[in-house]
């Protein structure tokens, strides 16, 4: 009896903890669709998924999810890679930084994008200095008398690209800076601490750093890279898309009808994302609103990386990068 006793106990005990560490699903009715394996960073990246479940987008489509946790940016890619995750937003160099590494994905649907009315604070990334930094235009990290160390939230993305772009357009060495990987809601703080010079923040954190005051912006990234600076693609491996088409279909609708919806109700949106990721208000990204995969700007990225000797000149072009199977999304 003892034994049997302690036997239950022990089913008990390993249920509790299942229960505990178990992902966090967002199930509509229906139980036919595959459920999708996402992480939803809480930062800039989130705010399709807040969003898209508190307006019931992915309900509205039939979508299922399950939310793995908190991958770090420089592991999202080994994610995807691997499985743990089917679907991630990423820029061009991501996806292209996957195609050398010989793993099959493509964008299905472009998500984020540059705005055309020449608000800034829509840009995709803002260069954060403090008030009273020395640096009063990219052009003066020339002529420092040290080192510029500049925040980034991983290497191999947006953040260190752009801004190589951003020393070219103003003739500075490359030997002049030193990039610094700090995720970034913690870049405000090393900012204010001088443990680095610049901070290359995504909106949440860029209007929260200046919300707070004592920072000004030096750059931002239509300075660095005109209307390619917030290309971002939704991005799937190859055998997913094969083997699940109509999840596919369903989820990019699902997601462009949410960043759509965030495009024209900007305010709700930062405030949906800044009680998701812990602040008290927020900025949100500016997305494309058609979806349609805007090949002047995979180009340009593509261009850029050429310059940067990441890629040879013809490895790739626009047309490798992604599908059209889903425009009916779009």
């Amino acid at each position: 009896m003892e034994k049997k006793i302690k036997l239950l106990l022990i089913a008990v005990a390993i249920l509790v903890v299942a229960l505990l560490v178990r992902p966090v699903f967002y199930a509509t009715e229906s139980n036919e669709n595959y459920t999708l394996k996402a992480s939803v960073n809480k930062d800039c990246s989130g705010t399709p998924w807040f969003v898209g479940v508190e307006k019931g987008f992915f309900k509205d489509e039939g979508v299922n999810f399950v939310d793995v946790g908190q991958i770090a940016a420089p592991q999202r890619n080994l994610a995807l890679t691997s499985g743990q995750i089917d679907v991630e937003d990423v820029d061009p160099q991501q996806l292209v930084n996957l195609l050398k590494a010989g793993v099959k994905v493509k964008g299905v649907a472009q998500s984020g994008d540059e705005p055309t009315d020449g608000d800034i604070n829509k840009e995709h990334m803002h260069w954060v200095v403090l008030e009273n930094s020395s640096l009063k235009t990219p052009g003066d990290i020339a002529r420092q008398d040290k080192i510029v160390k500049i925040g980034v939230i991983s290497e191999g993305i947006c953040a260190d690209t752009q801004n190589n772009a951003l020393l070219r357009k103003y003739n500075v060495s490359k030997s002049k800076i030193e990039y610094v990987v700090i995720p970034d809601p913690q870049q405000e703080q090393a900012l204010r601490q001088g443990l680095i010079d610049i901070a290359i923040l995504h909106p949440p954190f860029y209007f929260a750093a200046e919300k707070h005051g004592g920072v000004r912006v030096l750059a931002s990234s239509k300075d660095a890279f005109k209307g390619a600076g917030g290309t971002t693609l939704l991005v799937f491996r190859e055998d997913f898309i094969k083997e699940n088409p109509e999840t596919v279909r369903k989820f990019t609708k699902a997601y462009k009808d949410t960043e759509k919806w965030v495009n024209r109700n900007r305010v709700e949106a930062g405030i949906l994302t800044a009680k998701d990721i812990g602040l008290t208000e927020a900025a949100v990204h500016y997305y494309s609103n058609t979806g349609k995969i805007n090949t002047s700007q995979l180009q340009y990225w593509i261009d850029s990386l050429v310059t940067d000797g990441q890629l040879k000149k013809g490895e790739f072009k626009p047309e490798d990068l992604y599908t059209d199977e889903f425009k009916d999304t779009w």
